[in-house]
């Protein structure tokens, strides 16, 4: 028995229709992980019946699709639904008689796999019934539906629990359905075929936001109760199209989960309803799963927070002093991205300390005989030997272009060695060094426990956060939250995890960025970044803050910018750091307008 103090869910049966979409980077959401959203599936149920949520997913996702179809065109779509054997399937059945109800073409295939379902599936299926919807059954592939143009297709045949690849009926029904659609509207503009998936697409998993064998690709996805990890992330991002919340008038609990206020219910639930084993992410040496706080993705005006602040009293001392720390020969031009893009960002100064002093094959960096190159584009931007730079910076920037040469470990060594301790953004090759050198790694916790209340960033990829956990890429990417935390904590900093729906972690919060697009995708782009994140760390944002808003801004920087009608699918490293600026300015200016900082 639950004790009396639960929260409560305000859902009953007078507002089942009554819902409240949310959707990423309009609002702040809680980001939960499929056990957490299991768990507070419990909480409800032990207070609201099942069946009433089933229904409240239905009713308002029928009433948000036919809203849709009355607001566009054509408006005489033809209706195929598609119901799997489990809860989402009933979802599905709730759907199709909704829409029956509102006057639209209905086809209800399901897939039962000779499986009975439980009481709510079985429920759901008598609710289509009862507003004139038979459910066809699909068992091989003789049968696989019509899908012609003009097709509106709702996918409810896997839910949330789905972590291998689909099998059998459901896996050709899933690659028909793709097959066509693609088929289709190649072909046509104005009665194209739409796919709707119902929680999460079919075949995606929901932690991991990988998709291990087919999955739905949908143009739109209606999610329930919160938000899931594997709808940003990874194939997810893409596969999951534009996406919808409505927590079912849960709110309150998902409150509580995220004030962790839960934790006791949810071990609970662990050892009395989660009958499946618990899989230890990376770096979890518990043999209790932490539910912990869920992820947050926040909203653009919450992102407006961390603009660092610019006053007409300030001056180039009031931004930060920043040297990057690279550029073996041949690779200056990664250093020399990362020091622009500080200065476009706002940084008050900066000075490059380079391995290869001049490069020639730069087309806008002139030699100066024996003297360090000269950028002819950026002229403010200064050459100094190490010692020289680690004294004048107060921020730095490490690893760009830097190779892993024994040249590039004694620069680092030297870095950690110097007294005076620096905010520092650490990124490719340092990071490569890090995690390949014992003795490089003691000097760096002996530097951190020597200077703990100075700034450290680490922002590696994928395979960079792989070497420094001694692991392997596809663990890392099966289990990226848990390897954020590891690194976090094995290296006392915040982390930025990159890829799509970059993770930033400083041990205590966890953030997903859901800006951005394939144009990031580039050489050059993470130089662009690190020196972002050390032009906020010099205006003044904490570490955690700085991260965030650097991969915010490197996201917007893609996207379109006010005036443009499409953003950016192919881009180039200097361009990402000019819209960077763009951007900045451009929310800056918003800010300023608003407290009537200008005319």
């Amino acid at each position: 028995m639950l004790p009396s103090t639960r929260l409560q869910p305000a859902l009953n049966p007078d507002n089942l229709t009554q819902a409240n979409w949310q959707q990423p980077g309009h609002d702040n959401l809680p980001v939960l992980s499929v056990k957490q959203v299991r768990a507070l599936e419990h909480a409800a149920f032990a207070q609201t019946d099942s069946f009433l949520l089933m229904q409240a997913a239905g009713l308002r996702t029928a009433l948000k699709i036919a809203d849709q179809i009355a607001h566009g065109e054509p408006h005489n779509l033809r209706c195929v639904v598609l119901a799997g054997p489990g809860n989402n399937g009933g979802d599905a059945c709730i759907v199709a008689g909704e829409l029956k109800r509102h006057g639209l073409e209905v086809v209800l295939y399901q897939v039962t796999e000779e499986k009975t379902g439980s009481k709510d599936r079985m429920q759901a299926v008598l609710w289509a019934l009862a507003h004139g919807v038979q459910p066809v059954e699909i068992q091989d592939s003789a049968q696989l539906p019509d899908i012609n143009p003009n097709t509106l297709v709702v996918d409810g045949l896997l839910g949330i629990a789905c972590n291998r690849a689909p099998e059998g009926v459901i896996r050709m029904l899933i690659r028909h359905v793709n097959d066509r659609v693609k088929q289709i509207n190649s072909q046509t503009r104005h009665k194209q075929v739409r796919v709707i998936a119902l929680d999460c697409p079919s075949g995606l998993n929901c932690d991991t936001g990988d998709a291990p064998g087919e999955a739905i690709s949908a143009h739109t996805t209606f999610s329930y109760l919160a938000c899931k990890h594997g709808l940003l992330t990874g194939q997810g991002k893409t596969l999951a199209g534009d996406v919808w919340i409505d927590d079912l008038n849960c709110g309150e609990l998902l409150n509580a989960l995220r004030n962790e206020q839960l934790n006791e219910l949810v071990t609970e639930l662990v050892t009395e309803l989660v009958t499946e084993p618990l899989t230890e992410p990376l770096g979890q040496t518990s043999n209790q799963p932490d539910f912990g706080k869920p992820i947050l993705a926040l909203s653009r005006a919450e992102q407006l927070q961390r603009l660092p602040l610019r006053g007409h009293e300030h001056h180039k001392g009031s931004f930060g002093s920043i040297a990057v720390l690279g550029g073996q020969q041949g690779m200056v031009g990664a250093c020399v991205l990362s020091a622009r893009t500080a200065l476009q960002l706002g940084c008050g100064r900066v000075a490059l300390s380079l391995l290869g002093e001049a490069d020639a094959h730069l087309p806008d960096v002139q030699q100066q005989g024996q003297t360090l190159f000269l950028d002819l584009v950026f002229p403010e931007i200064m050459n100094k030997g190490l010692e020289s730079n680690l004294e004048f910076a107060d921020i730095a920037t490490i690893g760009p272009g830097l190779g892993q040469s024994e040249e590039a470990l004694q620069m680092l060594l030297a870095v950690l060695e110097h007294d005076k301790g620096l905010h520092m953004v650490w990124d490719a090759d340092a990071l490569n060094l890090l995690a390949n050198n014992s003795e490089l790694r003691a000097r760096f916790k002996h530097y951190r426990s020597k200077h703990p209340t100075r700034s450290l960033v680490l922002t590696p990829h994928p395979l960079e956060a792989a070497r420094l956990l001694q692991s392997t890429t596809e663990m890392v990417q099966a289990d990226r939250l848990g390897a954020a935390q590891a690194i976090s904590e094995r290296f006392n900093c915040t982390v930025v995890l990159k890829g799509a729906g970059s993770l930033i972690c400083n041990g205590q919060n966890m953030e997903i960025n859901i800006t951005g697009g394939p144009a990031l995708g580039t050489a050059g782009s993470g130089d662009v970044l690190a020196g972002a994140i050390a032009a906020l760390l010099g205006q003044g944002l904490n570490e955690f803050d700085a991260a965030a808003f650097g991969v915010y801004l490197h996201g917007l920087a893609v996207e379109p910018a006010h005036g443009e009608q499409h953003g950016l699918l192919i881009s180039h490293a200097s361009e990402i750091a000019v819209r960077m600026k763009n951007s900045l300015n451009s929310l800056l200016n918003q800010v300023a307008r608003h407290h009537s900082q200008l005319p």
